[in-house]
């Protein structure tokens, strides 16, 4: 072998390697720091699809274009499931649809804390009635943090609604004046 068939067997070589290690390595998931996040920690035994949806001051109303959308692995112990906003928005108001499944056992909701750019508030169990609403579908146990559902005419869609007392902390927490 001559010097010019080492030296093409060599680069090619170095190429597959270098593309080899390239194929092994592990995609980078980017961190998103300045995103607003709703931060639920309950108990959950079913398996389900959590929904948090978001407006701020250009939304009127809530819609399926401003969701984050949450499956939850059901296990006996508490859990943390993490809502992120889409960077750059800053709602002025949410609304947690709290299950998807019409066989869904009762949840326990332990906290939920809003946390945007290292502030935080947090909504221990014994408040959450104080910043939100369950509708109709929803019957909560304020003692105990849980929620069981019902089915009314063929509907199904336990939402927990924001009172006013949350839209302060959503100014402190954003530090803006919403």
């Amino acid at each position: 072998m001559n010097n010019k068939s080492i030296l093409i067997n060599l680069i090619a070589v170095v190429c597959f390697i270098s593309c080899k290690n390239k194929e092994a390595q592990e995609p980078v998931e980017e961190v998103k720091a300045n995103t607003f996040d709703v931060i639920v920690d309950l108990n959950i035994q079913k398996d389900d699809e959590l929904i948090l949806f978001y407006k701020d001051a250009s939304i009127a109303y809530f819609d399926e274009k401003n969701t984050v959308y949450n499956g939850v692995k059901g296990k006996p112990e508490a859990q943390t499931v993490t809502f992120s906003v889409p960077e750059g928005i800053l709602p002025n108001d949410i609304r947690f649809d709290i299950s998807s499944k019409k066989d869904q056992q009762p949840i326990k909701i332990n906290s939920i804390a809003l946390s945007y750019s290292g502030r935080t508030f947090k909504i221990e169990q014994r408040d959450l009635l104080k910043y939100f609403t369950p509708n109709e579908f929803i019957n909560f146990d304020e003692a105990t943090g849980t929620a069981s559902f019902t089915e009314k005419e063929g509907n199904y869609d336990p939402i927990f609604n924001t009172k006013p007392a949350i839209y302060v902390e959503l100014e402190k927490i954003e530090n803006i004046k919403l």
